[in-house]
């Protein structure tokens, strides 16, 4: 009977502080940025747009590890030694889906 006690204000507490996620294109922003990526072509607006389309590819079910290493492939054949190192493609993706990715 306490652990019922105990955890029903727990729970009730969880719900009411919970709320539903969204894309949040600042914070994605924020840590490209962070991570030293940038799109020097389009500008913030191209690397959200690449944010998005990588949320599109993972939701369809793509591998963020497969998604990652066309990142690199695609950068390094664009801007070659000063494209992205692959922990920077790694980071590309994983920030994608954890900041615009809501409900992933």
């Amino acid at each position: 009977m306490g652990i019922a006690l105990t955890s029903g204000p727990l729970l009730v507490a969880g719900v009411v502080w919970a709320s539903p996620a969204q894309a949040d294109a600042a914070s994605y922003l924020n840590d490209m940025h962070n991570v030293g990526i940038q799109d020097f072509d389009g500008g913030d607006a191209a690397l959200l747009q690449v944010g998005q389309k990588l949320c599109n590819e993972i939701w369809d079910g793509d591998p963020p590890a497969e998604l990652a290493a066309m990142a690199l492939q695609r950068s390094d054949t664009v801007r070659g030694a000063d494209g992205l190192t692959p922990q920077q493609a790694d980071e590309l993706v994983y920030y994608a889906k954890a900041d615009l990715c809501p409900n992933f």
